[in-house]
């Protein structure tokens, strides 16, 4: 198991579902710890929860869609650890659900605001850092679905958002390759969380039958494990995958003895497939 002992992290969205899961297996292996959530109850539960001592996991409020508090988030986390060794940009919204003609385009927006900006200011903020001390990891949390066979209909503002992260991810690894950073993004899979409850509360009109009833069916079969995405973090975060940048990887489907084994090619990136580049096997 990785250790990181004496590692300074940040987990943005860290007080409930994956990013809770993702902030208490760093705490777990070692590290000490910094989530934000929008509900100040939630981040003071949860710290709490998981550090009664109040020594190794610390949580503030912060809404990663408004620049001033992402800016105010890393530079908290920098006033208080001297430094910042691990970025996971976990915060995220489905957003308005529904048809696209009749969707509201100011919460369509938010979406946008929350899961594209919410990435982008957390990762502005924190990569002078990593680039003084000529190191770090970054993880963003590209969503379910992105990468995978099909797109998501109903849900456009998610969707949309979520292939940007892919794209920002890709394009930024190659910027910052050199500098000894290295910044990924992972599809977790399905996992019950608020998220999942959001979706069921649309509604079957607005979700659509298949998401509908596809969440039905997670919700009532029981929480999915998050092991295998914390796995994947943890291991993207340690030099076993120094190697690895610019990926869009599958929580359930990449395996890591494989990924120890990547080598500098285009394989686990945004590219379509045709007979010029990629053949379909």
């Amino acid at each position: 198991m990785n250790d990181f002992s004496g590692k300074y992290v940040i987990v943005t969205g860290g007080s409930k579902g994956i990013g809770k899961a993702i902030a208490t297996n760093f705490f777990e292996r070692g590290a000490t710890v910094l989530i934000c959530a929008r509900k100040k109850e939630d981040v003071d539960a949860i710290s709490r929860e998981i550090d009664p001592t109040g020594k190794r996991f610390f949580g503030i409020t912060a809404d990663v869609s408004k620049i001033s508090d992402c800016r105010w988030l890393i530079n908290f986390a920098l006033k208080k650890f001297g430094t910042i060794d691990i970025l996971i940009n976990n915060a995220g919204i489905y957003g308005e659900i529904g048809e696209f003609t009749r969707a509201d385009l100011k919460k369509w927006t938010k979406t946008i605001e929350t899961n594209v900006f919410g990435t982008v200011y957390c990762t502005r903020f924190v990569l002078p850092i990593m680039k003084k001390q000529k190191k770090g990891k970054i993880v963003n949390l590209a969503g379910g679905g992105i990468g995978g066979k099909k797109a998501l209909p109903n849900f456009s503002a998610y969707y949309t958002s979520k292939i940007a992260v892919s794209g920002f991810t890709e394009t930024l690894a190659t910027e910052i390759g050199v500098l000894g950073i290295q910044v990924n993004c992972i599809s977790p899979g399905s996992v019950n969380t608020g998220i999942t409850d959001y979706l069921i509360a649309q509604g079957q009109k607005k979700a659509g039958l298949q998401m509908y009833n596809d969440a039905l069916k997670q919700k009532k079969e029981g929480e999915s494990s998050t092991e295998q995405i914390t796995s994947l973090v943890a291991f993207l975060c340690s030099p076993e995958a120094d190697h690895i940048s610019g990926r869009l990887l599958s929580a359930k489907w990449d395996r890591t003895d494989i990924l120890k084994k990547l080598k500098k090619n285009d394989l686990f990136k945004l590219r379509r497939i045709d007979n010029d580049f990629f053949y379909e096997k």
